[in-house]
């Protein structure tokens, strides 16, 4: 009770004495304070903007990056500033403690977004054997998957070496990258053009980098220990194996090189280039895609001695196409896994059962297919080695816990060698009416014109043709592009944030880029022979790779079926430093103006200062009219055909131009302040008819309440027989009102920009009693809830509010306060008298209505 007593008395009570101002004096305290609250305005609207736009990414699923981050961040943290220093200035320095929770939250939004990974130091190069899940973070994923394989029975790897991300700090060291990243940030991240020359730059200037001599002595002592343990003049598979790399749900399939046949005299240049393919154009595209910064990958290099291949391929020890299937999926051909991965090559297909003892239920061999029969005829895999392949998956899915995706060969002598195994990527789950099954019936009666080929990735695209021949063709590919290939080579993976669907003529579901594909959750379809002959450049067409039909058009009743994309973002750096430092800016704790925890103290976000400062803003416009006094002689009486007396004071622009300057009067017709005209069509809009008839208790009120107020007795100066003023600017209007026994202030500022503009309604008082007061109070809280004022209602003290609306919306509540001021008048006195509420709240809802209609 005291609190709501302590807060009526400071809301009501007349702020402390202070000289009279001239005229220029109060226009220049309105200048500067309205100044300061436009800049408050403005960076609120910019800060919340900048905010809304950080969480649209973060909750979009599509890919964003650092500089992004950054560049919103940074634009929050200097508009929050600058609403910290309006707010200063508008109230004399109030709030200083804003700017050490500004510091202290700034402070821990730099440190997330600045936290660079830290990398562990470790030998230069270790033996493949010697290699484990323990040593991710010194040999990357692919080749720690690798070395684990020798711990699982019956698994063979080839023999070789890693050589560590440590090594690589050796030889590409802080300078090196520092001018590397510098180079990048300066790239349009839409300009492909920009980045293929970029990317052919940097990779001349590593190519360049000496090799320390002490690492380059490591490396051919670790190459000639090779020899003893396998031939000499080994051919060995340089391949790269970065942190990240073949990483659950993170592939980065085929974006780095590997490099085959390389002796010990090739061993130098061949890790260089290796460390160069970091910065290549389809690793950086994919890394800005999948929410990777460079700092957080660190590049390691595998140099594994060559299989003389007589088979290769890729097992899925799952249906990649589908999470919860019952077979092994396996892609075969002749010689090296090369033409596999790069789809340059066509593979043989079978679908083996997950159960002992691995049946083939289905198999294509080269174009042909079939079911399974009892003989392999001209099949790359004997049922032996299909039975090998899927035994050695399913060992594989148990020891890593997940289902796996295995690269192997067969040598001629019969041997099975595990080259590579990743956690397996799943296709985007289908929506039910997206048709997996291979059909070539027409959809709405309309046949496709292509069908066939493989379903690499599962979905449903609509796009222009783009055929892509060669490199030099890349810039030149449009956003939202279906792109049609002879083969689906990794180089063409910088286009697939740009594409929505990819057609390709040759490759499988094995390839890398069939990989990516899937992760990015784009519809491919491959081996679909002649796509790049009947398909023209800017044609419209709609791929559906689930049932392996392209059509022509855009098919709008096909792109219903689509499944919604997953998340590109998820768990990724990028994700985890917006995750953290969005704690720090979008949370909003400070709801409630009126709560004891509405102080500065309690802000713990920059969204917490926004609305804090928001607030108070507001809170020192309102109270300009009550906090300064001004010389009477200021203000020019309005005459006309006017109710009662008001006096005008003109703060900036709120009189015609020409109109008498020097002049005691002004007319109604010289005002041009939008929210003084719109108060004042309110109050003449119907005649006042006068007090209400009070009867003789009511009478009694009224006396006993004079003898209470020494400040009613009509020989004594006060404040009742003071004037009723209007300030105002062109925008703006504050009205203090003394109308009998109760006060009421109107305060508006209208603009175009609806963060700007407000109105705001202030009421108390009365002759009548306490309990007569508070029910005329209520009565007038009621009407303004009708036309949707925000109101707080404290015994026979009233505030309202509406903000951010249009002008016109603010203007005909204005009216509806300047009716209400007039006609509101005495009423206390007959708030106790039966019907009374109900009998002039529908007399002035009814008078309203035909005001405003």
């Amino acid at each position: 009770m005291q609190r709501m007593l302590t807060f009526i008395k400071e809301l009501f009570s007349p702020p402390p004495s202070a000289p009279p101002m001239t005229p220029a004096e109060l226009k220049d305290a309105f200048r500067k304070r309205y100044r300061n609250f436009r800049a408050l305005l403005t960076a609120n609207n910019n800060a919340l903007q900048a905010m809304a736009e950080l969480e649209k990414i973060y909750y979009s699923g599509e890919s964003y990056r650092m500089a992004v981050i950054r560049s919103k961040t940074t634009t929050i943290l200097v508009n929050v500033y600058k609403m910290i220093s309006s707010l200063l200035e508008m109230s004399g320095g109030r709030y200083k403690d804003l700017e050490v929770i500004f510091e202290k939250i700034s402070h821990e939004i730099e440190k997330i977004i600045e936290k660079k990974p830290s990398f562990s130091q470790g030998p230069f190069i270790l033996p493949l054997a010697e290699v484990g899940e323990k040593d991710r973070a010194q040999v990357g994923e692919k080749m720690a998957n690798l070395g684990e394989i020798v711990r699982v029975p019956g698994c063979v790897v080839p023999q070789g070496f890693v050589i560590t991300a440590s090594a690589t700090r050796h030889f590409l060291t802080a300078d090196h990258i520092a001018e590397i990243n510098r180079r990048l940030q300066l790239l349009d991240p839409d300009d492909l053009d920009g980045l293929l020359r970029t990317c052919a730059e940097i990779r001349k200037d590593i190519l360049d980098i000496p090799m320390p001599p002490d690492l380059e002595e490591l490396l051919h002592v670790h190459y000639a220990r090779l020899e003893m343990v396998s031939r000499p003049g080994c051919w060995l598979a340089v391949r790269s194996s970065a942190l990240g790399e073949d990483a659950a749900g993170v592939s980065f399939a085929g974006l780095y090189r590997t490099i085959l046949n390389v002796d010990g005299d090739g061993l130098v240049a061949a890790y260089k280039e290796i460390i160069a393919s970091k910065y290549g154009a389809r690793a950086i595209a994919y890394r800005r895609k999948r929410g990777y910064r460079h700092e957080d990958i660190e590049m390691c290099v595998g140099c594994l001695v060559m299989v003389d291949a007589l088979t290769s391929g890729v097992t899925y020890s799952r249906d990649p196409s589908e999470e919860e299937s019952e077979v092994v999926r396996i892609n075969a051909l002749s010689g090296i896994a090369k033409g596999v991965v790069d789809g340059t090559r066509t593979t043989d297909l079978y679908l083996v059962s997950r159960e002992t003892p691995h049946a083939v239920v289905y198999r294509e061999i080269r174009q042909g297919q079939g079911k399974a029969s009892d003989q392999c005829a001209d099949s790359s895999l004997t049922y032996g080695q299909i039975r090998k392949l899927a035994e050695m998956a399913l060992r594989l899915e148990g020891h890593f816990g997940k289902p796996q995706d295995m690269e192997w060969s067969f040598d001629h002598q019969g041997a099975l060698t595990i080259l590579q195994s990743r956690p397996m990527l799943i296709s985007q789950p289908q929506n039910a009416q997206e048709e997996a099954a291979p059909s070539s019936r027409a959809e709405n009666g309309e046949q496709p014109i292509l069908f066939g080929g493989i379903c690499a990735s599962t979905g449903i695209a609509c796009g222009t043709v783009f055929r892509v021949n060669a490199a030099s063709e890349m810039p030149d590919v449009p956003m939202g592009a279906v792109l049609v290939l002879e083969h689906p080579l990794p180089e063409w993976a910088p286009l697939l944030s740009r594409a929505a669907a990819v057609i390709a003529e040759s490759g499988s579901e094995a390839g890398h880029l069939a990989t990516v594909s899937r992760e990015f959750a784009i519809p491919a379809l491959f081996s679909l022979a002649g796509a790049m002959d009947l398909l023209a450049d800017g044609e419209t067409i709609t791929v559906n790779a689930s049932a392996r039909s392209v059509y022509l058009g855009c098919r709008q009743d096909l792109l219903t079926q689509r499944a919604v994309r997953k998340d590109i973002m998820a768990g990724s750096p990028v994700q985890r430093i917006l995750t953290e430092a969005l704690q720090y800016i979008t949370p909003l704790n400070l709801n409630d103006p009126n709560a004891p925890q509405f102080k500065s103290s309690w802000c713990e976000t920059l969204h917490d200062i926004t609305r804090f400062c928001h607030e108070k803003s507001v809170y020192e416009m309102f109270n300009f009219g009550r906090e300064y006094k001004f010389d009477q002689g200021a203000a020019k009486r309005l005459v006309g055909e006017v109710p009662l007396e008001w006096w005008v004071v003109d703060l900036a622009d709120g009189f015609r131009a020409g109109a008498d300057a020097q002049g005691q009067t002004i007319r109604i017709e010289d005002i041009v302040s939008v929210p003084m005209l719109a108060i004042w069509q309110g109050i003449s809009a119907f005649p006042w008819e006068g007090p209400p008839r009070v009867s003789v208790r009511g009478f009694g009120s009224i006396i006993f309440q004079s003898t209470m107020r020494p400040e009613l007795d009509p020989a004594v100066a006060s404040a009742l027989t003071t004037r009723n003023y209007f300030l105002v600017s062109k925008n703006f209007c504050n009205l203090s009102v003394r109308l009998g026994y109760h006060y009421a202030m109107i305060e508006a500022y209208i603009s175009d920009l609806l963060t700007e503009s407000y109105v705001t309604f202030r009421f108390k008082g009365g002759a009548a009693d306490m309990k007569r007061k508070a029910v005329r109070a209520r009565l007038l809280a009621e009407i303004l809830q009708t036309f949707e004022f925000r109101v707080e209602l404290r015994s026979d003290s009233l505030l309202a509010r509406v903000k951010k609306r249009p002008t016109e919306f603010l203007e005909r509540r204005l009216k509806i306060l300047g009716y209400l001021i007039l006609h509101a008048r005495q009423l206390d006195m007959v708030m106790n008298m039966p019907n009374a509420v109900e009998r002039y709240k529908e007399k002035f809802l009814t008078d309203i209505e035909k005001m405003l209609s």
